[in-house]
């Protein structure tokens, strides 16, 4: 569905969306691959691995392949795995991570003229949330929801409606936007419109083609540029 007029708030994905956070997450895995013997995984599978949650990366770092099943990996090996992630990630939380260009610009206009704003991500709360501050992205969002914080994650609708409910703003009001199927799904099982970048981290699909997503672009400043160029609604 097109937008016919400014939304009321805007949803984000966070890895691939708002952050290139690739850099920090592979240092964390290869850390834990090797601290598990395991072949540590490459740049270009790390951003396939990305986007459905800490488990579901870590199973596909132990196995060494993307499609995968959490029940592949014995449970033991998998806390372990988290145990070893949650110790070098948290260690460089701060560091090795850059704001996509034109998201600072974005969320300064979507500011000023009363959108409200929300982060809804599949990565963990405990390192979304520390994460933001460190962009300095904390001051223009009214709501923040991780991973395992609700039992339903995207690409379920659940996880929208929640930081929704937060945003005071009904889903037909509202815009998700991020980067991969699972984004795209979940505004679509919520009934949202929703926008995908062709820059971030796609899990390996070509999302022209594996999706529909009501907008594709290429760049941040496109989707602020649509959103500038929309009506307000009318009270």
């Amino acid at each position: 569905m097109k937008l016919e007029f400014r939304p009321k708030a805007i949803l984000f994905d966070l890895d691939g969306t708002l952050l290139h956070t690739l850099p920090q997450l592979s240092l964390a895995a290869i850390a834990v691959a090797r601290d598990m013997g395991l072949e540590p995984p490459s740049v270009e599978n790390m951003s396939h691995y990305v986007g459905n949650g800490l488990n579901m990366l870590l199973c596909r770092i132990i196995l060494g392949r993307h499609d995968v099943r959490v029940e592949e990996v014995p449970e033991e090996q998998l806390n372990q795995a988290r145990e070893l992630f949650s110790r070098h990630y948290t260690r460089g939380l701060s560091t090795d991570f850059e704001v996509f260009e034109g998201v600072r610009e974005g969320f300064e206009w979507f500011k000023a003229h009363g959108i409200k704003l929300g982060v809804v991500t599949n990565k963990p709360h405990v390192y979304a949330v520390p994460l933001l501050s460190y962009a300095g992205l904390t001051p223009y969002l009214g709501g923040i929801l991780g991973g395992e914080v609700l039992k339903e994650r995207k690409p379920a609708p659940e996880p929208l409606y929640h930081v929704l409910r937060e945003l005071g703003v009904e889903p037909a009001d509202a815009l998700m936007v991020g980067d991969s199927i699972s984004d795209v799904n979940a505004a679509r099982a919520a009934g949202m419109p929703c926008v995908a970048f062709t820059y971030g981290y796609d899990g390996g699909f070509d999302l022209r083609t594996t999706c529909d997503p009501d907008y594709l672009f290429d760049s941040f400043g496109q989707l602020t540029e649509l959103i500038k160029s929309l009506p307000e609604r009318q009270a």
